[in-house]
């Protein structure tokens, strides 16, 4: 979540005059994310989140994320509700972009993570994958190793390398070897189902210790199914000093075997596929670290991170998970 087009009182009143959700009481903007341009909004009917859809989302993919959200939520997976306005129409027009409205789900996003929090990301890995599984709309993953290798060739046309260098010494020379090794080495023969592939910490809201809520699905589409598990190693099993917590891990895991088994082959390529994620991460946040609007709300994400993660995955193996 992010804001790029801001918002007015008046552009905020001319939206929801439309949905049955009453008088407008507040509304602010939501700095956290990179791809949309999101509002908080609380109004005498409750309180809901305003998505403006922007320029890097194809609007012929946005059915998908809608309707993922509706059948998830009539199979009762606690993500966000699209709203309908007085004409039953849920995608709708501001200007020249396309918005919607989905109810706000409570909690808060978990700062200090434990080992347990991992455990029940697992299990909601687990329950998204088995609630979906009769989704029956597809969407390439958008940030595959692929896509991630056209985002990298544009940084090296427009960010000269004395610059990235700044960040990290020889950085393209270890995102290009890094890619490599993926590309030749990437499971494709795993299962593949729906992911919501961007579950972050700040995507998660928790509730008295329990998780109430999953927002953000606009990173969604089938995949390799393990593959929300290597984004998940990556977002929440590290220390501050970036260095993977093994506990996390095998909590994560035991957390997602509770309703499922995994066989040695995917435990033995989740390196593999955790070494991609977080090329993933590095890529999109070294290209929004240079490309971000200077007017924009959005806090951009220092690229050093997922540097360190990267390294710490050509280093060591995961290996403690079926030895």
């Amino acid at each position: 979540m992010a804001v790029y087009t801001k918002l007015n009182e008046i552009d905020v009143l001319s939206i929801i005059k439309d949905y049955p959700i009453g008088d407008l009481i507040q509304f602010k903007g939501i700095e956290e994310g990179i791809e949309n341009t999101n509002y908080f909004i609380e109004s005498k009917q409750g309180k809901f989140v305003l998505t403006i859809f922007e320029n890097r989302v194809n609007t012929k993919e946005i059915p998908f994320f809608i309707n993922l959200m509706n059948f998830l939520n009539k199979n009762n997976f606690i993500s966000p509700k699209p709203l309908e306005n007085k004409k039953g129409e849920i995608l709708n027009k501001f200007k020249t972009k396309k918005y919607i409205i989905v109810n706000f789900l409570e909690g808060k996003s978990k700062i200090n993570i434990k080992p347990y929090d991992c455990y029940l990301i697992g299990n909601l890995i687990s329950d998204l994958q088995y609630k979906s599984q009769n989704y029956n709309l597809n969407r390439k993953n958008s940030l595959s190793l692929e896509d991630c290798n056209k985002i990298f060739k544009a940084c090296k046309n427009s960010i000269p390398e004395r610059e990235v260098n700044n960040l990290s010494n020889g950085l393209y020379d270890l995102i290009e070897s890094s890619l490599n090794d993926c590309l030749e080495k990437w499971p494709t023969h795993l299962p593949k189902g729906i992911i919501h592939g961007d579950l972050f910490p700040d995507n998660v809201f928790f509730l008295n210790n329990r998780i109430s809520g999953v927002i953000d699905f606009y990173f969604s589409c089938v995949d390799i199914k393990l593959y929300e598990i290597a984004i998940v190693i990556n977002a929440w099993c590290f220390d501050k000093n970036n260095t993977l917590n093994i506990e996390r891990v095998k909590n994560l895991i035991k957390g997602f075997t509770l309703n499922n088994e995994l066989t040695k082959d995917e435990l033995q390529n989740l390196h593999i596929l955790s070494k991609g994620a977080s090329l993933r991460f590095l890529i999109t946040r070294l290209f929004d670290w240079y490309h971000t609007p200077q007017d924009s709300y959005v806090k951009k994400k220092n690229p050093q991170e997922y540097i360190d993660k990267l390294l710490y995955f050509n280093s060591n193996t995961l290996n403690f998970l079926y030895e």
